[in-house]
């Protein structure tokens, strides 16, 4: 592949030009065609990139400029349109999920290996600060092992029109695929397994709109681990929170790309300078006495940290462009492992 390679943008609306805008300022790739079925929002999307714009994705994927596809397209589509791109012969860069559908994820993953095309899913949670430092904690098993996690996210519906196709899970998968897949891929990543239980439970409100969910999952190592996410407040109420209990602590995230997480927990004095290092913040420290009972816990101090991002909109716009920049490597360097990949998130 050339060393600077082209990128063919489909779906142009709020996220899509968001990435889009990150996109062009990236000495990695170049923007040279977009696709979108708003005529008048390609053709001023092409215009300011200098690319070309296109009717539809038959006529992108057509173009020899054309490297990579970013699909960018409702969840409906996003199975049938990386089957095209990779019939075609292009590397997909493919806003989750995957599919709304475990069949047409199968038959996609047998095409990509048939055509020999890479392709990537865009968990940009893994590239944000925050969860990069919690995972390096939990891995290190300075606090022991991972017991259970908890996430709860309340989100605003106020954009979400009654026949918005966030509603209707033929199209959108409902809540848990088109949303919660960024938290079950993060929590697989933390628990270091796979789901080997599930159950779940969800409320309907007006018009049999699915405005709650939740699940309750074990995972292989015996992690437990609970999911509730709403789409039902205003948005001034939002709230994203993540607990990650372990053996001899805790340690809480708050926020959809995370700006705050608080860590408390026990450990021998010898090791706070290796935590210090992983979080980048001191630890306030105090000791504690002898445990009694049965944990098995060791005395040692009690530590508690608290780490704050001062731009969490600058942390997100860095974590686009690391997911991009990852899967050019993965594309160019035949030997490079990108963060992302089908045995870790699939």
């Amino acid at each position: 592949m050339k060393k600077r390679p082209g990128l063919g943008i489909v779906g142009y609306g709020g996220f899509g030009e968001f990435t889009a805008q990150v996109y062009a300022q990236m000495p990695q790739v170049r923007i040279v065609a977009i696709t979108d079925v708003d005529v008048a929002r390609r053709e001023s999307a092409a215009e300011r990139y200098h690319a070309r714009a296109y009717a539809d994705l038959t006529a992108l994927l057509a173009d020899p400029e054309v490297d990579i596809v970013v699909i960018n397209t409702p969840p409906w589509l996003h199975a049938s349109q990386a089957m095209a791109a990779a019939e075609a012969g292009k590397h997909i860069f493919l806003e989750k999920p995957l599919a709304t559908e475990l069949e047409d994820a199968d038959i996609l993953l047998a095409k990509l290996k048939k055509r020999q095309v890479h392709l990537t899913i865009d968990y940009v949670l893994r590239h944000v600060p925050v969860y990069e430092t919690l995972l390096k904690v939990t891995k290190s098993g300075l606090l022991g092992d991972v017991t259970y996690m908890r996430l709860e996210n309340v989100a605003s519906n106020e954009a979400l029109h009654d026949q918005h196709w966030f509603w209707q899970r033929l199209y959108s998968g409902g809540i848990f695929i088109e949303h919660g897949v960024h938290f079950f891929d993060l929590c697989n990543q933390i628990s270091g397994g796979h789901p080997v239980h599930v159950s779940g439970a969800a409320h309907s409100g007006p018009n049999d709109r699915q405005d709650r969910v939740m699940a309750a999952v074990t995972y292989a190592n015996g992690t437990l681990a609970n999911f509730y996410h709403a789409f039902d407040r205003p948005a001034i109420l939002e709230q994203t929170v993540l607990r990650v209990v372990l053996e001899r602590g805790s340690i809480v995230v708050t926020g959809w790309i995370p700006d705050h997480l608080e860590l408390e927990g026990t450990l021998p004095a010898e090791q706070r300078n290796q935590l210090e290092s992983l979080l980048g913040v001191p630890l306030t420290v105090r000791d504690v006495p002898a445990p009694v009972g049965i944990s098995g816990a060791t005395a040692g101090q009690l530590v508690q940290a608290t780490l704050d991002r001062a731009d969490r909109n600058a942390d997100y716009v860095e974590a686009v462009k690391r997911g991009m920049a990852d899967f050019v490597m993965q594309i160019q360097q035949p030997d490079y492992t990108p963060l992302v990949t089908f045995a870790g998130c699939i």
